[in-house]
């Protein structure tokens, strides 16, 4: 008997199930899309018929309602067995619209009625299948919390000009949520997020991923020339320089990397240990057994980091906790991802 990762909660328990399920379907396309450098479309199409892209949506939003962070990246390692490259782009939307939820959730508890509507008018959509996100984030030589990419004001707006890099699943993307660097009514420097639609003039997604192995994952550069946007597109953000508030929005976001390595391994040793393969061979016995314990070992890893983020939100449903606390829970889902990866 193999001991897996289980979820906690009873909307989670549907999601992995939900998850084996489609990762069955996805097996039988990945590696001729990984050998084609071809996207899987009907991947994702599948992925949104059935509400798994809006599994963090809060039920009442229209959403699955998982909001344990540890149901969440067991049901995406799931996913992963049956096709990486899919669950690492899918990854990358559910990171965002966890924390759309997750900022609902705290304005809800906080009676800030006005936050709590504005951040519904984002996750409805989501709910009902229309919205598909890639985190435009990662820029080459960057500072985590001063983007080069940088939204400039307009008599109507704002302009975005900048280049990205790793943007996964852009080819499957409605809208790319971007960091950008911007001033406020003060002239203060703030880090924030743009919602830009991926066919709006101005964006172009390059079609230069080429990575063995996760060829079909879509993570393409997206350069922003002169994109313009309505004034309610940019949201939130922190003054630059801040790591606090970065590391709070992206406490989970290594665990949803690590969750397809997690997925990869699982598979990888349960092709690798059939009795079939490696018989009464002494040298292929023992690499199964190291292979085993380092699963092991990586399952509680990620299993903890998890449990302790759902811990943190559950002590703290108003607002993020203390900075100490922020910190160190980063650190802890960070090693948790390098160790599985």
């Amino acid at each position: 008997m193999t001991v897996e990762l289980t979820a906690r909660t009873a909307a989670g328990r549907d999601l992995v199930a939900l998850a084996e399920r489609l990762a069955e379907d996805l097996a039988g396309r990945a590696g001729a899309h990984d050998r084609d450098g071809s996207y899987p479309f009907e991947s994702i199409d599948a992925l949104r018929s059935c509400g798994y892209m809006a599994a963090p949506v809060p039920a009442a939003l229209g959403g699955l309602g998982v909001s344990s962070v540890h149901d969440v990246i067991v049901a995406s390692g799931r996913l992963a067995r049956g096709d990486a490259s899919v669950a690492i782009g899918v990854n990358m939307h559910l990171v965002v619209v966890q924390n759309l939820a997750r900022r609902w959730r705290m304005a809800r508890a906080a009676g800030d009625q006005r936050r709590e509507q504005l951040f519904a008018r984002s996750l409805r959509p989501i709910a009902r299948g229309e919205v598909v996100m890639a985190a435009a984030m990662s820029e080459a030589g960057q500072d985590l919390t001063r983007p080069a990419t940088r939204a400039e004001r307009t008599a109507t707006g704002w302009r975005v000009d900048g280049h990205k890099i790793f943007c996964t699943m852009s080819p499957a993307a409605t809208s790319l949520l971007t960091s950008v660097r911007f001033l406020d009514d003060d002239g203060i420097e703030r880090f924030g997020y743009a919602e830009i639609p991926a066919d709006a003039p101005g964006v172009r997604i390059h079609d230069d991923w080429d990575a063995l192995g996760m060829r079909a994952s879509g993570s393409h550069s997206v350069t922003f020339d002169g994109v313009e946007l309505p004034a309610s597109a940019l949201r939130g953000g922190f003054r630059t320089g801040r790591l606090v508030p970065y590391l709070e929005r992206n406490l989970d976001a290594g665990l949803f990397h690590a969750s397809a390595s997690l997925g990869i391994a699982e598979a990888a040793l349960a092709a690798a240990a059939r009795p079939e393969r490696i018989g009464d061979d002494p040298r292929a016995r023992m690499l199964v057994a190291e292979a085993a314990i380092d699963l092991s070992a990586s399952r509680a890893a990620i299993a903890r980091a998890a449990t302790l983020i759902d811990d943190h939100h559950a002590a703290n449903p108003a607002g993020r906790g203390t900075d100490a606390e922020v910190t160190a829970l980063f650190a802890q889902a960070q090693a948790a991802k390098t160790f599985v990866n």
